[in-house]
């Protein structure tokens, strides 16, 4: 299916009406490249030749330069920095005898020779004869001759008046090398018609991120709210961890754009997740309706976001496709020069993935407002990490397991093997605010982990009473 049907298809079933008039206008934007093509050839610049000349400019070496050769030019107006001014330039130097394309020597003629024609007397003696203009005069194609002196290139020099004519432009002349500089009607309109949808496509992301980012805000504070409660607590823990298992947006703890996942992944992963949470059966045991509504908000809340990446990746898609038809049709090359220029004018290209800055804030606003017990297990035992020794590399041991590794003449971090971690371990190196974390958010964790380290105490303290030959302690 070609891509303008596809993206058709895309905008009408999958996209809010209101964006749609946002998107890159495909359609419309192949049809402004029709007539960038039929302005070439008006001025006998087909596809074929124009390919042909701008490869001779970019592979030519200076002791042996084609007689003739193109480069097309993208820059910003200095008036209005967001303004794009395109211009063909045309260098003319039939200087070098030893080039022996007598096909490029004869484009060169044919080219002198049309442009001659297609401008009149009046135009031929001004002054301002190396930048050419095409104009749309009543839908006729018509050459005149540019008052865009801004154009010129400051270190061009100005032609005396005996040199007005354009055989002075391509005289054979050793010593002589001249640029025509032609300004096209349509692709300045093909520019300017992609850079206004661009900044749509900004105000549209930067709205639909206010509005997700608001969202957030109001989901956490219902969820501050719920999980006061113990039992709420601990079912929105369950509810984040499957979250955090389905890796809806990327993987776990990759937060960067070449880890992300494409929106057909994504929506798979948001349904593996209710799956997830329906098998689970923890929606059946929330007690509160508020904790009902707050989680059909979070849901609400992925699949908008979900519909934001779609949008914004049928566009990415648009862009790249139109940009390359560009070429494809003109062969001006402007796929990677056009980006280059704009990008640090659009969020749309430049910022990061909508899923990146809103994943960090969920991650950050909601996501952190209940602690996963992974987070705080001892990597030794892996239960809770109760009373958490942190040692002076960063990680956390429970008590006890820091107190067998030093009984067992352990003196480094079992994890990343920081010389003596272990052994200069001592009370100050008991984490007071993680341990006040842990009472408060893992409550039955930390009273399972009490008991055990009595349980295991007792056990302790009765084989001592056996004796080394394990006799039985008698009371006398």
């Amino acid at each position: 299916m070609k891509f303008a049907k596809t993206l058709e298809r895309t905008l009408a079933e999958d996209i809010p009406s209101e964006w749609v008039e946002t998107a890159i206008q495909y359609k419309a934007l192949k049809k402004t490249i029709n007539k960038v093509v039929t302005e070439l050839e008006f001025l006998g610049l087909e596809q074929d030749t124009l390919k042909l000349l701008i490869n001779e400019h970019l592979n030519s070496d200076i002791s042996d330069s084609p007689p003739i050769i193109a480069e097309y030019k993208l820059t910003k107006t200095e008036q209005d920095n967001h303004i794009i001014k395109p211009v063909l330039k045309i260098t003319l130097d039939y200087s070098n005898k030893n080039y022996s394309d007598d096909h490029i020597y004869k484009i060169g003629i044919e080219l002198k020779r049309k442009i001659e024609l297609l401008l009149n007397d009046e135009d031929s003696n001004s002054d301002d004869d190396k930048i050419i203009e095409l104009k749309d005069d009543g839908g006729e194609l018509k050459v005149v001759q540019s008052r865009e002196n801004s154009l010129s290139p400051p270190t061009s020099p100005t032609l005396k008046p005996e040199e007005n004519n354009l055989d002075g432009l391509v005289s054979n002349s050793l010593d002589s090398q001249h640029e025509v500089y032609i300004i096209l009607n349509s692709d300045a309109k093909f520019f300017d018609m992609l850079n206004d949808e661009l900044n749509d496509l900004d105000l549209l992301r930067e709205q639909e991120e206010d509005k997700i980012i608001e969202k957030v805000q109001d989901i956490a504070q219902l969820i501050r709210n719920a999980k006061r409660k113990q039992t709420e607590l601990y079912k929105w823990r369950q509810l984040f961890k499957i979250y955090l298992d389905s890796e809806v947006y990327f993987k776990y703890n990759e937060i960067f754009p070449s880890s992300q996942r494409n929106s057909e992944q994504i929506k798979k992963n948001l349904d593996e997740f209710l799956s997830n949470v329906d098998k689970s059966g923890v929606m059946t045991q929330l007690k509160k309706k508020n904790s009902l509504t707050t989680f059909n908000q979070f849901t609400e809340m992925n699949f908008h976001l979900l519909k934001i990446l779609q949008f914004q990746t049928i566009n990415n898609e648009a862009l790249r496709k139109i940009l390359k038809k560009f070429d494809k049709q003109t062969s001006l090359n402007i796929k990677n020069t056009f980006p280059k220029l704009v990008t640090n004018d659009h969020v749309f290209m430049s910022g990061s993935s909508v899923a990146q800055s809103i994943c960090f804030i969920i991650q950050e606003s909601i996501i952190q407002l209940i602690p996963q017990i992974d987070d705080y297990s001892c990597p030794i035992c892996t239960n809770i990490a109760y009373k958490p020794i942190r040692l002076n590399c960063g990680h956390l041991f429970c008590v006890r397991c820091l107190v067998k590794l030093k009984q067992q003449d352990k003196t480094n971090c079992p994890m990343c093997r920081k010389p003596d971690a272990v052994a200069n371990a001592d009370s100050r190196n008991l984490d007071l605010d993680t341990m006040e974390l842990m009472k408060r958010y893992f409550p039955i964790e930390v009273k399972a982990k009490l008991k055990e380290r009595d349980k295991e105490k007792f056990t302790e303290l009765k084989q001592n009473a056996k004796g080394k030959h394990g006799e039985k302690c008698i009371v006398m």
